[in-house]
């Protein structure tokens, strides 16, 4: 079986168990069946572009991890170039500049990182002009692209999210929201018309679908970290990708385990306790943040039934961590898996994806711009020697980064709490 194939199968989530006839089953998705399928290569180069959205998302890593870990092991450059307030002009880039300046800047460093994605997201600020102001967007979103367009890279359009209602006295958001859709459905036209992949954010962000109650944001336009969080899934479904379904099916009796996500070996059953080993296709979301609510949707479907227990309460321990428990007709509806050392992997990845973006962010913004390159460059300008020594240091949280989105084997095993 060729390299590709391995990839495809791994990429579904699709693997074999060892024990008993194999179960398969297509990983469902939310998106239409003939939307385009997002995908990263090996040697990749992703460029995020955009305004609050984007420049926040860096301090979360969420969205960044799921596509980390979506691609186990593959080298993948992220870049985030967000700038809050930002619009396909380039204003908030200017500096002490004119508007052009910024624009120029934003021209410069995406041309210097040579990217091969791009995921481009404007339109929310732009959207505050209403239709009045919606020509003059698209007029500037086209010299934007015409300048992205030169570094040849596949473009994914981002629309701009709807803002959450977050109740009186704030405004109601129904005019707003109105000028989001405007736009949003601009973005989309754009894009059909050049063939571009459209993430669209309008609709997956949708707070009342996202949450269901539960607030997202911070003063409904902008994501809260539990809001990046939540939002990370339903961004891969807008993208066309599945879910990370995992359950594993045991039947002790008949010696049969079936699996779905992950591959199971060295099954071991006595009358006391089951035990086997499991490779995950693709790694879990990371853990809620610690702020999140304590009412809130399950991001990650992980489920573990195992049939004919005999009456009694059983404990799983994840390589000897107690993660979870329940009686015999508990195992036999089956138990979410919610916590263990996959899901502590994945938090060390989006940690380590954060580290990486604060590194970047000070080697392609140092907060003393201004002295290091800009109009006051003769006092202090031979210090932005020091900024090209961030590369190093960018590098090896790459590396890392590389290495943690890859699953690793955990032993699992089923014992029969002391004294039942």
């Amino acid at each position: 079986m060729n390299s590709t194939i391995i990839r495809l199968l791994q990429s579904c989530a699709v693997l074999v168990a060892v024990i008993g006839p194999a179960t398969f089953a297509a990983g469902q998705s939310a998106t239409a069946a003939n939307a385009p399928v997002f995908e990263l290569s090996d040697g990749d180069r992703v460029v995020l572009l955009g305004s609050t959205f984007i420049e926040r998302s860096q301090q979360h890593g969420h969205f960044e991890a799921a596509l980390a870990s979506r691609y186990p092991g593959r080298l993948v450059q992220f870049r985030n170039l967000g700038w809050s307030g930002d619009n396909v002009f380039g204003e908030s880039r200017a500096g002490f500049g004119p508007v052009e300046e910024g624009f120029q800047h934003l021209k410069d460093h995406v041309l210097a990182l040579k990217p091969t994605v791009i995921l481009l997201g404007y339109g929310g600020n732009e959207a505050f002009a209403g239709k009045a102001g919606l020509d003059e967007f698209l007029a500037g979103l086209d010299t934007l692209l015409k300048v992205l367009d030169e570094t040849g890279a596949r473009i994914v359009f981002l629309t701009p999210s709807p803002q959450e209602d977050m109740g009186r006295p704030l405004p109601d958001p129904k005019q707003h929201n109105l000028d989001l859709k405007l736009y949003r459905d601009a973005i989309i036209k754009v894009a059909g018309q050049r063939g571009n992949q459209v993430l669209d954010l309008y609709e997956v962000l949708d707070p009342k679908r996202l949450a269901a109650g539960v607030p997202v944001t911070d003063n409904g336009i902008h994501l809260t970290e539990f809001g990046y969080w939540l939002a990370a899934p339903h961004m891969e479904r807008g993208l066309g990708l599945a879910d990370r379904e995992w359950q594993v099916v045991i039947e002790p009796k008949q010696g049969n385990i079936t699996a779905r996500g992950v591959q199971i070996s060295q099954a071991r059953f006595s009358p006391e306790s089951i035990q086997f080993v499991a490779l995950d296709g693709l790694l879990p979301h990371p853990p809620a943040p610690d702020l999140a609510p304590q009412e809130r949707p399950a991001v990650d479907r992980r489920t573990l039934r195992i049939f004919d227990l005999p009456p009694g309460g059983y404990v799983l321990k994840i390589d000897g961590e107690q993660v979870a428990s329940a009686d015999a007709s508990g195992w036999a509806r089956g138990v979410r898996i919610a916590a263990g050392p996959e899901f502590q992997q994945a938090e060390k990845l989006r940690r380590e994806i954060v580290a990486k973006n604060e590194l970047y962010f000070h080697r392609w913004r140092p907060q003393n711009i201004t002295y290091l390159t800009g109009f006051r460059k003769h006092e202090q300008g031979n210090n932005a020697v020091e900024i090209p020594q961030f590369d190093p240091l960018v590098e090896a949280r790459e590396n890392e980064i590389r290495t943690l989105s890859q699953p690793v084997p955990h032993t699992y095993q089923l014992v029969k709490e002391a004294g039942e």
